[in-house]
């Protein structure tokens, strides 16, 4: 899953929390000096020293850090070399700036420091380690709990989009026409082939059972995506006859550990009988090919007349399920001739699915 840095939260949150550090400051400074001019230069300083680092930080991080990776734990060791030297560099200006000031009259006091001579620079890099360290913490807190609000958000919309897709398929795989059709096929095969009513049967049945089966994880193995396509085409090659020609171009070798968003194939060749006319003069062409790491479902357009209404959902709903889980797009194509869905087919290692 890619991520993006959450720049509005980290510089507001970076605002807010150098504001309320340095009010902290003026308030214990004057009331322990008694001096607010003197308080006042402090949290000032202070102030734009946070702000700078907090700025520098974010910049390092637009520049190291991985997408895939949403904490800074995850970032190279350069980012954090980067960092603490940007800090000791930002803390070591914001002392120049204070002496010119004060060199040049504009300021009439500046906060000294025990430490003398060039001891002062370590001194300042020390607190400058310090300061950012806390910085870097409250940073990588922020980068973490937007990742976290993303990944439950992701969570949701893969769990409403499941649900959707279950809904549609139930309407769609035991819609009442598809099993009077189915019935009515079965009836007239036991009494012409008792064989082939008994193969239809098998398929029938097996169909069914994987249609209204519960299946949390969202994806499934590519072998019985292709069985369940199979079953289908089966049983509705027996319906329009020759009519309607399908090929399976599938490297079953290569489909051991590979999974597909479940129901991702059948609603396509649904879709394409639905949408298209069969004729024994003028028959329907499917093939389902594997090609590498791709899976496509390719048909010859030739567009009822009078088409069915269709809301476009089913393809819609896919393309959001396939993009949850993986992260890639649906390719869809369609050359005026022939039409092609083609999905990436995924390892299961691969799925952003948590389940």
């Amino acid at each position: 899953m890619k991520t993006k840095l959450p720049l509005k939260n980290l510089i507001k949150i970076g605002c807010c929390f150098a504001t309320a550090v340095s009010l902290f400051l003026l308030l214990s400074s004057f009331l322990e000096d008694g001096e607010l001019y003197s308080a006042l230069l402090k949290s000032l300083f202070f102030v734009l020293l946070l702000i700078m680092i907090f700025l520098s930080n974010i910049g390092l991080l637009m520049i190291f850090k991985d997408d895939k990776k949403p904490t800074l734990g995850k970032c190279t060791i350069w980012f954090y070399v980067a960092s603490f030297a940007m800090s000791s560099a930002v803390i070591l200006f914001i002392y120049w700036l204070g002496s010119y000031l004060t060199r040049h009259g504009f300021m009439l006091h500046q906060t000294s420091f025990r430490v003398k001579g060039n001891v002062v620079y370590l001194y300042l890099s020390l607190q400058g380690f310090f300061i950012n360290g806390i910085v870097l913490l409250l940073q990588n807190f922020i980068i973490v709990q937007d990742f976290n609000s993303q990944v439950q958000l992701e969570n949701s919309r893969l769990v409403a989009a499941k649900s959707q897709a279950a809904n549609e398929l139930l309407l769609q795989q035991i819609h009442p026409h598809f099993l009077f059709n189915a019935l009515n096929i079965l009836k007239s095969l036991i009494k012409k082939s008792p064989e082939k009513a008994e193969d239809y049967l098998i398929r029938l049945s097996d169909f069914l059972r994987v249609s209204i089966s519960t299946n949390k994880s969202g994806i499934a193995p590519l072998h019985d995506e292709l069985k369940l396509c199979a079953d289908y085409l089966e049983m509705q090659k027996v319906r329009f006859g020759e009519a309607l020609s399908f090929n399976l171009d599938i490297q079953e070798e290569e489909s051991l550990g590979l999974v597909l968003p479940i129901f991702s194939l059948q609603p396509l060749l649904e879709n394409v009988i639905k949408h298209n006319e069969l004729t024994d003069a003028a028959p329907l062409n499917i093939t389902i090919r594997q090609d590498g790491k791709w899976i496509s479902v390719t048909n010859n357009i030739q567009l009822k007349s009078n088409q069915e209404h269709s809301t476009g959902s089913g393809l819609a709903n896919l393309a959001e399920r396939y993009n949850l889980l993986s992260g890639d797009e649906v390719d869809i194509r369609d050359d005026g001739l022939t039409f092609s869905v083609s999905l990436k087919i995924l390892k299961h290692e691969d799925c952003n699915y948590r389940g």
